[in-house]
Parts: C-alpha cells; sequence; structure tokens
C-alpha cells in the first residue's frame, strides 16, 4: 500500500476531504500484474459539487504490456456515501470487507465502513432462502425450456441459476456476495474446496439434466454440513421444506419483501 499511499498525497490538501481509502484486487491476496489502485475520495457535499466532472473521475493508464489502468481515483459526495449501507447492491458492501483506510483524521469515514462491510445475519439468512430458490427456480425453467426451442433463453436461465448459486455460497460462508470477475478466488479464500467449485464450473459449461440434478443433491448437502436451511437430504424431508421455502417467498410479507430487495428480477 505504499504506492497507494504516495498517489494520494495531492488529495490530501484539497478542501473539502473527509477520508480516502482503496478497495479493489489490490487490497486481496490474489491481485495481479491486471490489479489497480481503486481509490476513492470521500468530499463534503459543498466540494463535490465545486469540482469540475472531470476531476471526479481521474484514472491513468500503462501502456504496458500488458496495457492496464495503473489507478483511478473517484470523488465521493458525503451523502452519498453515508446512505450506501441501506443499498441492495453487492457492489456497495463486498469491496468494503476488504477496504484499506489510507485517511481517516476524524473516524467518521471508517465507521461508515465498518456498516457497509457488516452482513448483519437476519439478512443472510432471508438471502440464503431468496438465493436457493433462484437456483431451483431457474433450473425448473432451464428444463422445461430446453423441451420447447432451447438456444439464448435455456442459456441466459443457467445463468441466473449459476449467479444465485455462487451467492448462495458467500452467504453461506458469512460473506456478501463477491463481484463476478474474482468469485472463484474469494470462494476458495473463504475456504470452500476448489474441486468443489470446478465441479460447479463444469456442470455449467456443459449442462444436462443428470449434471444439474446431481449438483442440487451436492450442494443441499453442502447446506446441511453448515447447518444451513434444511435439516434433511433426503426427497421427502427435502420437498416438505421445499414447500414451506416457497409458502415463505409468496404469501409471507418477509418473503415477498426478502425478494423484493434481494432477488434478481
Amino acid at each position: 500500500m505504499q504506492r497507494a499511499r504516495e498517489l494520494i498525497k495531492p488529495y490530501l490538501a484539497r478542501d473539502g476531504v473527509i477520508g480516502i481509502y482503496v478497495l479493489g484486487s489490490s487490497t486481496r491476496p490474489f491481485r495481479d500484474e491486471l490489479s489497480d489502485y481503486d481509490i476513492e475520495v470521500i468530499v463534503t457535499d459543498d466540494a463535490y459539487k465545486a469540482t469540475p466532472d472531470e476531476e471526479k473521475h481521474v484514472f491513468e493508464i500503462d501502456d504496458g504490456p500488458p496495457r492496464r489502468v495503473d489507478h483511478e481515483f473517484y470523488l465521493r459526495p458525503w451523502s452519498e456515501f453515508a446512505q450506501l449501507a441501506s443499498s441492495t447492491q453487492d457492489l456497495f458492501h463486498y469491496p468494503y470487507q476488504h477496504a484499506i483506510v489510507l485517511h481517516d483524521p476524524t473516524g467518521e469515514m471508517t465507521e461508515v465502513i465498518r456498516k457497509l462491510a457488516e452482513l448483519p445475519e437476519d439478512v443472510r439468512r432471508m438471502r440464503m432462502r431468496v438465493h436457493f430458490l433462484e437456483l431451483l427456480f431457474s433450473l425448473g425453467r432451464a428444463r422445461k425450456t430446453s423441451e420447447r426451442s432451447g438456444g439464448l433463453n435455456v442459456q441466459l436461465l443457467y445463468g441466473e441459476a449459476l449467479v444465485a448459486l455462487t451467492k448462495l455460497l458467500f452467504l453461506v460462508m458469512g460473506s456478501w456476495p463477491a463481484t463476478r470477475h474474482w468469485s472463484r478466488e474469494e470462494l476458495i479464500l473463504l475456504g470452500i474446496d476448489a474441486e468443489f467449485i470446478d465441479r460447479i464450473s463444469d456442470v455449467f459449461s456443459s449442462p444436462t439434466q443428470e449434471k444439474m440434478t446431481s449438483l442440487v443433491t451436492e450442494v443441499r448437502s453442502f447446506l446441511v454440513e453448515r447447518g444451513e436451511l434444511l435439516h434433511d437430504v433426503g426427497n421427502e424431508a427435502f420437498q416438505g421444506a421445499y414447500k414451506e421455502l416457497v409458502h415463505w417467498a409468496f404469501l409471507t410479507t418477509e418473503g415477498k419483501k426478502a425478494f423484493a430487495e434481494w432477488g434478481a428480477r
């Protein structure tokens, strides 16, 4: 982070700067030569309004090879930053779990980052239900759609199922879901076996009904082993639990609200 601390020096003297932090792959152990420094500068609302648009998002390209963004600065007004904690977008939570504060003389910015990074247990459990059902619903629709036509429609449904499953795995492990392009690395860091992740990848690379059925069984076992969602992997017990989840999703105020906030649609 020494280079990041050098990069922010011109911003330290600017009026209205509340704090500065760095996000993204540069803060993670899997960073590579393509990783850039994603630096956000939190400023007062007045300072933000007074800043020309071309200075609110500044980035520098390294022509390489490889050609890449070396670093970028993004200014965010305090009022917008403080409201992010209520966002239902993972993008405004996951990165803050690993944010590195570079400048925060009052500590108020760090407190907001702490809130952004926190995954409330009630949210975690509601979202596991949502994404587990999304996985099953998407796979069911994919099966029916493949019997009618196939092509793009089926591919989109399998894509939705894979996204739902990936989000579910993160939540089971107590983390906000990561950005798509680092999901495998983050899941491994959280303790999920790489072979399990690779089996998931293989299933969705060349999906068949047999593979999907086997995958759902493995996911159910994964949940049971961690004491989440289902109490038994037997089909009869599972069907009962599934009906309860569907009832929760479609007929309870909590379930409807959870899908409205966290569902893919």
